[in-house]
């Protein structure tokens, strides 16, 4: 989610015609991952976008069940006796 990350997608997007679309992570409980800030993410789809990349932010969706990109899988069942 960085602006090196941003121009790694555009040189890996230049020679071909792309459509890049960034997808917001859903923050899962005892995973070390982060959604990022709506800073970061405004300066990354700017980055590839003023390069002329067609880019999209697609808002996530499923956060309440952790549903998103296989999130689901690592929810366990609680077993309750």
């Amino acid at each position: 989610d960085t602006v090196d990350d941003a121009k790694a997608l555009v040189a890996f997007c230049s020679n071909v015609a792309s459509k890049v679309n960034i997808i917001e992570y859903n923050e899962v409980e005892n995973l070390p991952f982060q959604k990022s800030s709506e800073n970061k993410t405004a300066l990354f789809l700017k980055t590839v976008y003023e390069k002329k990349i067609n880019v999209k932010l697609r808002r996530s969706r499923g956060i309440d069940i952790d549903a998103a990109c296989g999130q689901l899988a690592n929810k366990q069942k609680k077993i309750i006796f």
